[in-house]
């Protein structure tokens, strides 16, 4: 007769718990800083006020993200809807290109952002 062991089941439970506990980790804006300087300062400026070397050749000057007034009103959502999909998804600047960042460097990229609003608490 074998009996039957409990280990790989409880193995593999702690395994996929300790996935989704990584899934749900809180966004890095450290991280978030290292993505934006190298995907997103040429145009927003390497300290978010809209004035990078790229921002010259725009329409629309970018947005300075020191500035309190402009991101409070934005949701974490709205941020990441636009960084995804670009301006124009959201009434925004044609400027604003959509891009192929991960969901978890988008994450962070706008912890980063917050932190440069003076807002490091995300809103929904």
């Amino acid at each position: 007769m074998r009996v039957r062991s409990t280990t790989r089941p409880v193995a593999l439970a702690a395994v996929l718990a300790g996935g989704l506990a990584a899934g749900a980790a809180k966004p890095d804006a450290a991280a978030g800083k290292v993505v934006y300087d190298r995907e997103c300062a040429s145009c927003h400026g390497g300290t978010g006020k809209g004035d990078g070397d790229d921002a010259a050749y725009f329409t629309t000057k970018p947005p300075n993200f020191t500035d309190p007034a402009v991101l409070p009103k934005r949701s974490d959502d709205f941020l990441a809807a636009v960084i995804t999909e670009g301006g124009p998804s959201k009434g925004l600047s044609k400027d604003m290109p959509a891009t192929k960042l991960s969901a978890g460097d988008i994450k962070s990229v706008v912890a980063y952002l917050r932190q440069l609003s003076g807002r490091a608490k995300s809103s929904k």
